[in-house]
């Protein structure tokens, strides 16, 4: 498939080189979210032995994982304020432009995985934050996320995986099964942290969501139950 695909983009020069760094990045262990300790900065830190996955040993994925779910007029200074509150609360971002959501809400998660009874969506980004491993720290990754607003999708992606979950698993806990998000920058894939930024689920923020989507009043406490998102493929 690679060889094809340089063939096409006319970069057969290159196919040794991309062929290397591909099966690197298939091969070496990704810190997973419920590894990774928040420091009182809000970056992160080193991750602690175990929590590792390496995307060669997965036995069960979904790439490009396409869902829908509806959104009964969500207003996104709302969807932003609980986004705010709970992913990297206390520092700046860029926030929404004012406007209400009302329809079908499609998208693609890059990778949506199960390991050791849990699930995560892992997005991939090609941002250029600098020219060498040393740009690409915890806190220049916590920076580009915030920026771009990629904590916005981060909890996007769990709210789909989490209906999508609920809607297929009969004993289905959130706090039991839904791991979290991972967003891997691919040009600091070398670095200690590997390029991740990654994310524990937090689970009173996709309730929360779950309920503003659904158009109830509900609090982020009460987690109470909404429709089902709407997928074309399944993990479970």
């Amino acid at each position: 498939m690679l060889r094809r695909r340089v063939q096409l983009r006319g970069w057969q020069a290159w196919y040794e080189t991309l062929a290397g760094w591909f099966d690197e990045l298939l091969s070496t262990p990704l810190p997973l979210p419920h590894s990774l300790s928040l420091a009182p900065s809000t970056s992160l830190t080193e991750p602690s032995e175990g929590g590792q996955v390496a995307l060669c040993e997965l036995e069960s994925y979904q790439v490009e994982l396409e869902f829908w779910f509806a959104a009964h007029h969500v207003e996104t200074h709302k969807l932003d304020e609980l986004v705010s509150d709970h992913l990297l609360p206390g520092i700046a971002r860029p926030t929404l432009d004012a406007d209400t959501l009302n329809g079908m809400l499609k998208g693609f998660i890059d990778l949506a995985f199960e390991h050791d009874g849990r699930f995560y969506v892992l997005d991939w980004k090609s941002n250029y934050l600098g020219s060498d491993d040393s740009a690409y720290t915890a806190d220049a990754l916590r920076d580009a996320m915030l920026e771009k607003r990629y904590d916005l999708q981060a909890a996007l992606y769990l709210l789909a995986l989490h209906r999508l979950l609920k809607a297929r698993m009969p004993d289905y806990d959130p706090h039991q099964h839904l791991g979290g998000s991972m967003t891997v920058f691919l040009r600091g894939s070398r670095t200690t942290a590997r390029g991740v930024h990654a994310v524990p689920a937090p689970v009173a923020l996709i309730e929360a969501l779950d309920a503003l989507f659904a158009g109830t009043t509900a609090s982020v406490e009460s987690g109470a139950a909404t429709n089902s998102a709407a997928s074309q493929e399944s993990l479970v």
